[in-house]
């Protein structure tokens, strides 16, 4: 039972034009502060040059191992939107994780949305999920979704991954960024991210990725040095219609059930035109 046309066709259409310019960031990660492993002082140069930026957004944020931000919105539910920074030892990591971390610095953030957004970049992705794992563990809010965005910036397919377990779950959620965006693909586990310890709680979480399982050389290597400026903003693009469309909305799953309901009631229409067929051939013969 595929529903993905479905949830396009009853998504608001918001028409929204993404002009920002993320690869300065990508720049300034990869380049001027280079590899960043977990605890190491360019992983906390990184740190600080993250939480100017969202200074400079006006967001109120917070740096104790990982960056986080809060806007409150009318609601106590929230949505998560997550990106890593840190990288492996040698790594300058433009694509794993830049790309991501880029993306989410360059958005525009509503003053007061419908549902509180919640930002968090995660250092110790790459020894194990150490601290989106911590944060999951002692989270006490009452999260409606996880927007993990990890290495968009190299690949032709935009993935909407979600991981194996808690996959129905995570089925609305994924669902509801392809409706919004009718970019990208729903799929089935090519990342394993900082959202994974989310999914783990039982909590809709999701990748938006193009290393559909770490097929592409340059990731983990020295050879990670640039992007795709066309990907990098496709990204963007996708990222900044959906936390218009949380903003905005007291159901943002509506369409998305919607589009189920009518697939059930298609497939099983289907189905009982396939067995009256079937009983009239066998009365003729």
């Amino acid at each position: 039972m595929t529903i993905s046309p479905l949830t396009s066709w009853l998504a608001p259409d918001y028409d929204i034009s993404y002009t920002g310019n993320p690869l300065r960031h990508v720049d300034y990660l990869a380049v001027t502060v280079g590899p960043r492993p977990y605890l190491s002082s360019s992983e906390e140069a990184a740190a600080h040059y993250i939480e100017d930026i969202l200074r400079q957004k006006g967001l109120s944020s917070e740096y104790l191992t990982n960056v986080t931000a809060t806007i409150q919105g009318e609601r106590e539910e929230s949505f998560l939107f997550c990106a890593h920074f840190d990288t492996v030892e040698t790594s300058p990591g433009a694509d794993d994780n830049a790309s991501g971390v880029a993306v989410l610095l360059e958005l525009d953030y509503p003053v007061f949305p419908q549902y509180t957004i919640l930002l968090a970049f995660f250092t110790g992705e790459e020894k194990g999920l150490v601290e989106s794992t911590h944060m999951a563990d002692a989270l006490q809010r009452d999260l409606k979704g996880v927007i993990c965005v990890d290495t968009v910036g190299v690949g032709r397919d935009l993935h909407i991954s979600c991981m194996t377990s808690h996959r129905a779950t995570s089925f609305w959620l994924a669902h509801l960024i392809y409706g919004i965006s009718n970019e990208g693909r729903p799929s089935i586990g090519p990342l394993f991210s900082d959202h994974a310890p989310f999914n783990r709680k039982g909590i809709p979480a999701v990748g938006i990725t193009r290393s559909t399982n770490r097929m592409y050389p340059h990731i983990h290597s020295e050879q990670d040095t640039t992007v795709l400026e066309d990907y990098v903003q496709e990204t963007c693009t996708l990222i900044q219609k959906v936390i218009y469309h949380i903003s905005s909305t007291e159901n943002p799953y509506a369409f998305v059930m919607k589009a189920l309901l009518i697939s059930i009631v298609l497939s099983i229409g289907s189905s009982c035109g396939v067995w009256w067929m079937t009983c009239s051939l066998s009365r003729k013969s």
